[in-house]
């Protein structure tokens, strides 16, 4: 009864959407459409809700409300970073068009030039919330499902696999991985796809053991988030990080953020990190569980 239950409700779903993308700037960078207008975004788990250029905003003739603007969050060393409450509509990806969905208008000049060309804008939470992705790494491909049944096909290869609740921070809307190793010690961590780096240990993971002791310094490196562009020191890790049954040798390049972090967060962890790894993520937030694969043949 089970299969055949199963079966009628993957012949009754829509077909997967299987989105390439553009991976050259360690990003999960998609090309979207509203119209006729071709757009340069990218998808961010970290982010909530989604982000639109506001220059794209005026020339899709997106609504923004100038009257409500606020200050963005995030890291960065901008004094001000102007944000302004808009519907994202008309949003196609792979010629299927979304629902609209929140978004905020903000100058992205900053991180477009920190990025090496233009965005348009970021695909956060706001669109996610209700839906279901593979993130495969090794074939570069985003895969959208209406059930986890129908990604069995691109990863019943695998050898490695691992299951977590997709929970987050607090308020927050960010993946959280618990028992992340860095060593012998573990800690939870954010997982953020919109990070182009691999490792970024917040103060709170230099009192893990053997994490401070660990870390041999290399120099120094720029990132853009929210609030602009600022400098962090970059260092080797002498002991080797993962979780689940996915592992990396010591040696990684992180950074340390001047952020404090927390016993709740100890570090961010980005595509870098899951493109080396080799993985196959599956999202799923509607039932709020995250499985990751490896070893794929």
């Amino acid at each position: 009864m089970r299969v055949a239950w199963l079966g009628v409700f993957a012949s009754a779903a829509a077909e997967p959407l299987v989105l390439p993308f553009d991976f050259s700037h360690t990003a999960i960078e998609l090309t979207a459409k509203v119209g006729s207008t071709p757009l340069t975004m990218i998808l961010d788990t970290g982010v909530d809700p989604s982000v639109i250029d506001l220059k794209t905003a005026a020339a899709l003739h997106l609504a923004v409300d100038h009257g409500a603007g606020g200050e963005a969050s995030g890291e960065g060393d901008a004094q001000s970073a102007q944000v302004y409450p808009a519907m994202q509509e008309g949003l196609a990806l792979g010629g299927h068009v979304f629902a609209a969905f929140p978004t905020l208008a903000t100058d992205m000049a900053g991180l477009s030039a920190q990025y090496g060309k233009h965005l348009d804008g970021v695909i956060g939470y706001s669109f996610l919330a209700d839906k279901i992705i593979l993130i495969d790494y090794p074939k570069q491909q985003l895969v959208l499902v209406d059930h986890p049944i129908q990604a069995w096909a691109m990863v019943r290869t695998c050898r490695l696999r691992h299951s977590v609740p997709l929970r987050s921070f607090g308020d927050d809307s960010i993946p959280r991985l618990p028992d992340f190793r860095f060593g012998s010690a573990s800690a939870a961590i954010s997982l953020d796809t919109g990070s182009n780096g691999g490792i970024a240990l917040y103060q709170a993971a230099l009192a893990l053991p053997g994490v401070k002791e660990a870390l041999v310094e290399k120099g120094e490196t720029s990132f853009t988030g929210a609030r602009g562009t600022s400098t962090a020191k970059t260092y080797a890790l002498n002991v080797p990080v993962g979780f689940g049954p996915f592992k990396l040798p010591a040696g990684q390049v992180v950074t340390v953020r001047k952020t404090q972090g927390s016993d709740a967060r100890a570090a961010n962890i980005g595509n870098k990190l899951f493109a080396a790894l080799k993985l196959k993520m599956l999202l799923d937030y509607k039932s709020r569980v995250m499985t990751f694969y490896g070893d794929c043949r």
